[in-house]
């Protein structure tokens, strides 16, 4: 018997007379459907000027492209990495996918660091103790003058909080990469810093900022509040003479 799928059944291979009663009645319905031919839409032509535009804009972006690769260059050649350990690698890191030279301080103790040797130049700024090395601001900035450092980073901890610093950065004609100093002194403030949020509207804890600290005063004030009140010392210098002061 004749074996006959619709796979078969193209205009090529039509069935004889007698093969189609073996047929199925989808097959004899396909068979018998009129076949419409399936044409390519025609897509419009584009003319001559249309695609001289459209290839004038491409040259035109390629342009444009280039040009911002070339002109957009960092702010700086070369900055001062005031800090050390992980922070001064991440900011090495990053200056150097920006194209831009870095200069790394450390002390004695640190000069096998990490940062030490990530860093196109170092230079030695003191002693072990942060406080004859990291911390100050005056061997900071003679190692800008020497290296030709246009800014400092300053990190975190150590001077990066410091609205001094900022300052003597500022008069020396050398870019403090971070808040201005009179930010970092209204942020340092907790009650200045709260007057600033609220003066912007923005919602606050309720509590007492003033300059009179009369126990008895603060007393009424805590009662209208409410039962639970919370005292912070209002400048962190504050908290660590009183913290001195406990021994």
């Amino acid at each position: 018997m004749l074996q006959t799928t619709q796979r078969s059944l193209t205009p090529r291979c039509i069935p004889k007379p007698h093969q189609i009663r073996h047929l199925t009645a989808l097959q004899r319905r396909t068979l018998s459907a009129p076949s419409t031919p399936t044409t390519r839409p025609k897509l419009p032509r584009i003319s001559v000027e249309t695609r001289a535009f459209h290839n004038s804009l491409k040259d035109e972006v390629a342009f444009s492209a280039a040009d911002c690769s070339t002109a957009r260059r960092p702010h700086f050649d070369k900055i001062l990495i005031a800090n050390r350990g992980e922070i001064a690698c991440r900011v090495i890191r990053t200056a150097k996918k920006l194209g831009i030279k870095t200069v790394a301080v450390y002390s004695e103790v640190d000069q096998d660091a990490l940062h030490v040797q990530m860093a196109d130049e170092a230079y030695c700024i003191g002693l072990a103790p942060s406080s004859e090395s990291y911390l100050r601001m005056d061997k900071i900035i003679d190692v800008c003058r020497q290296s030709g450092a246009q800014a400092v980073h300053p990190g975190y901890g150590f001077l990066s909080e410091n609205a001094t610093f900022a300052e003597r950065l500022h008069n020396e004609g050398i870019v403090f990469i971070g808040p201005p100093s009179s930010a970092i002194v209204s942020m340092g403030s907790k009650s200045e810093s709260k007057h600033i949020m609220i003066s912007a509207g923005v919602p606050c804890v309720p509590g007492y900022h003033g300059k009179n600290q009369d126990p008895e005063f603060l007393y009424q004030q805590a009662k209208q509040m409410g039962e639970h009140n919370i005292t912070s010392i209002t400048h962190t210098i504050c908290a660590k003479q009183y913290q001195a002061s406990r021994f």
